[in-house]
């Protein structure tokens, strides 16, 4: 098994390299350069070209990527922009794209799993039934427009909550961002808790269970959703490194000072090292999820522990 997480662990950073590299190469192919996303539209093509030379915008698509390179070993990514450390700037907001990608797993996560198991057990019930068509209509909203449109009622009609983030308004700042985090992924997790669940239903050994006189609520709690965990725990950390990812949308319409809103920054301001180091971290966070679904698949159930110790 240690074999196993160390061959994933090497695998994960090359992977990673591609991503900067596709991106490095999008970015590249798009039209504009730092001077003429950051300076007036007025300004000399002699002083856009010292612009772009003083924030080391020179060189080659190769000269680039390379010095980008250099600089991740060294932990040293300077921005196009600001001329700082991109990985000092993004400590600076790493904690606050955790904290809001913590509160939106933790919420999706209880709500999803509660909502399909309630829908299983009362499957074809009303509960069962207006839920599946709710949950179905959230699934089909962009998770942008569920953020405006929660902005328009909460902060602008009704006058709830903060349009935008504040550090003195403490809690009541995340409290739009993170539920627009949920309404984009509690449809996802009810739905295939549900599915999960009703095929264990149906099994033999439930049948048999419940004939025993076996408590109704052992046979749910410790039978079937045990024997069903395998997808939701599939989702559940998948679904953490996509909350995080999925943090863009709702930084940027709350100015939530993350991840999010600094990677939207840079991409309009041509700022390529700070979209590439961002997508590195990212993909890293989700590779890494994939690693821990492995590592939970081999620790919950002995014959997939076996295939790795092979």
């Amino acid at each position: 098994m240690a074999r196993y997480i160390v061959r994933r662990v090497m695998y994960m950073i090359p992977l990673a390299l591609c991503v900067t590299l596709i991106i490095f190469l999008i970015m590249s192919f798009t039209p504009g350069d730092p001077a003429t996303n950051n300076l007036p539209i007025t300004t000399e093509p002699h002083v856009k070209q010292a612009y772009n030379e003083s924030v080391g915008y020179t060189g080659s698509l190769f000269t680039r990527y390379t010095n980008f390179l250099k600089g991740l070993l060294k932990g040293e990514v300077l921005s196009y922009t600001s001329r700082n450390n991109v990985f000092t700037e993004l400590r600076q907001r790493f904690p606050m794209t955790i904290r809001l990608g913590m509160l939106g797993f933790l919420l999706s996560s209880v709500i999803g799993v509660t909502i399909g198991i309630i829908c299983a057990v009362k499957q074809h019930s009303f509960f069962d039934t207006a839920t599946t068509v709710v949950v179905v209509l959230f699934s089909c909203v962009p998770t942008f427009f569920a953020g405006v449109i929660l902005l328009l009622l909460f902060s602008v009609k009704l006058n709830i909550f903060p349009s935008f983030f504040a550090v003195e308004q403490g809690i009541r700042g995340l409290v739009l961002p993170t539920l627009t985090t949920v309404i984009g992924s509690v449809p996802t997790l009810s739905r295939l808790t549900r599915s999960a669940m009703l095929s264990v239903l149906e099994q033999d050994y439930i049948r048999t269970a419940r004939a025993k006189g076996v408590p109704e609520k052992t046979v749910i709690w410790k039978h079937a959703l045990k024997n069903a965990s395998f997808p939701i725990i599939m989702v559940l950390l998948s679904g953490f490194a996509g909350v995080l990812g999925g943090s863009v949308v709702s930084e940027t319409i709350y100015s939530v000072p993350g991840i999010g809103t600094y990677l939207t920054t840079a991409i309009s301001t041509k700022n390529t090292p700070g979209v590439m180091l961002c997508a590195f971290l990212l993909s890293l966070v989700y590779m890494a999820a994939m690693l821990l679904i492995d590592i939970t698949f081999a620790i919950v159930d002995p014959r997939i522990r076996a295939r790795y110790e092979q």
